[in-house]
């Protein structure tokens, strides 16, 4: 079995991240603009829509672990 614990984001030379906890919490990375603090978006199973895109930037990597 295997869950979900990361999702990169592409676009105009820069990455962006989403980190998934292992209960579910989605937090943001851009370090361009949180520096070294990640931001709280929401719970995966209340925002699961809106993780194609981050901003302008295009889902790129999906990272999965394996349980």
């Amino acid at each position: 079995m295997y869950r979900l614990c990361g999702l990169i984001y592409f676009g105009k030379f820069h990455f962006t991240c989403r980190v998934v906890s292992r209960s579910g919490e989605v937090w943001f990375h851009d370090g361009m603009t949180t520096g070294n603090k990640l931001t709280f978006e929401g719970n995966l199973v209340n925002i699961s829509d809106v993780l194609c895109k981050a901003g302008r930037r295009k889902l790129s990597v999906v990272v999965y672990v394996k349980m």
